[in-house]
């Protein structure tokens, strides 16, 4: 007698953060990602999902990409509702929950179905493990299940919200975090480092630094802090400098900032050498970011979950110091759990390049301790933790 399949809905703000936990749960549920944007189809095809497993809820209307999935029209059911703001995304992933009742919503972000009564049960893997407030947020509380990295973010999510332990426990759970299991899964599948800097027009002979920083670690959403002056002008001090001191940069920046170099201000970029400046898709990370920090040598970032990610690489780490009025108190990871030189003016990025150069141990320990506090699993094996969490998930 064969065991019925159980319905498992992702929710993805990208791919990236989901692909790997749809390739365990797939070889015994059926599992359908639903997205609200577009390019995200091409990157699940190119993962071999199947178009009656894609669900597509776009700007003007929600769609879906197999008739088969839907027997009758689709103004019957959810009508051409115009998706311009939240509030009709929600409304429509509500029609699909009442329409579909999946056994289990697994999203990658909190924010959105945590504002949604599901049928059934719910789960998020928060998409990142940052310094901001992620799981720490009051949405989280919204969720059956919150799967977190380890012991560190329980321990801090049990102390901020003392008052819930109780309830706390019961729905936190330890699991491989999203943001470990690709440099797990793929460490023997990137390109070998002659090949990466041939894709991005390095010199391989030299060390490679990324800047990579996050969206709203300064003031007015800038990707470099206030008191470094003109964005422009300082990034192009950066590339001057560290070009000239025989190190390659890759800048990888939030795709909320990317669209900053349409302005001819920044053009002076394209007259250096050994720099690249990575193009994520327009809304989401891409599958191919993993490469970047895999075969880099040096990470500035500031509180982006970028840190953590390459502390567990073992990059050298160089944090830039958040703008104010950002919260410490209430950030998921403590500010002295930062690995590194941290950086309150543009000077000292450079001191800590040269200290990096002559001292290139220089916080080893450190990382390796902090990757241990807060990262619990690191190997293959480790992955059938969230195929049997899963399972007994679906089984209460």
């Amino acid at each position: 007698m064969s065991i019925k399949k159980k319905d498992i809905f992702l929710l993805a703000d990208s791919v990236v953060d989901l692909r790997f936990i749809y390739e365990i749960l797939k070889k015994k549920h059926n599992v359908t990602w639903v997205f609200y944007y577009k390019k995200n189809i091409s990157q699940a095809k190119d993962l071999g999902v199947l178009d009656k497993n894609i669900i597509f809820l776009n700007n003007k209307n929600i769609l879906f990409l197999v008739k088969k999935i839907l027997q009758f029209p689709l103004n019957k059911l959810f009508g051409y509702s115009k998706i311009n703001h939240e509030k009709e995304l929600l409304r429509n992933i509500k029609k699909i929950d009442l329409k579909f009742k999946p056994d289990l919503w697994i999203t990658d972000t909190a924010g959105i179905l945590s504002k949604i009564n599901t049928e059934k049960k719910k789960a998020t893997f928060i998409h990142s493990v940052p310094y901001k407030k992620f799981f720490l947020n009051k949405n989280t509380l919204c969720y059956d299940y919150v799967f977190i990295p380890g012991d560190y973010h329980l321990n801090r999510i049990l102390n901020f919200y003392h008052d819930k332990k109780k309830e706390l426990r019961k729905k936190l759970i330890i699991s491989p975090s999203p943001k470990i299991i690709p440099y797990i899964k793929q460490k023997n599948f990137f390109l070998k480092k002659s090949e990466f800097f041939k894709k991005y027009s390095l010199d391989n002979s030299r060390e490679t630094v990324v800047l990579a920083t996050t969206h709203n670690a300064f003031y007015n959403n800038r990707f470099l802090p206030k008191n470094f002056g003109s964005e422009a002008g300082a990034l192009e001090e950066l590339c001057q400098r560290i070009t000239s001191n025989n190190l390659n940069l890759i800048i990888k920046l939030h795709h909320y900032h990317h669209h900053k170099f349409s302005d001819k201000k920044f053009s002076f970029i394209k007259n250096f050498k050994n720099i690249h400046i990575f193009k994520p898709n327009k809304n989401f990370d891409s599958l191919h970011s993993e490469e970047v920090f895999f075969h880099s040598d040096i990470v500035i970032t500031d509180t982006s979950g970028v840190g953590p990610i390459c502390c567990y690489l073992g990059k050298k780490m160089i944090f830039l110091e958040p703008d104010q009025p950002f919260d410490w108190h209430s950030s998921d990871i403590e500010k002295n759990m930062r690995p590194g030189f941290i950086i309150k003016n543009k000077e000292d990025i450079y001191k800590a390049l040269a200290k990096y150069k002559t001292t290139p141990l220089l916080f080893d320990k450190d990382r390796k301790d902090f990757t241990n506090s807060i990262f619990k699993y690191y190997n293959d094996g480790s992955l059938s933790i969230i195929d049997k969490v899963v399972d007994e998930i679906l089984n209460k």
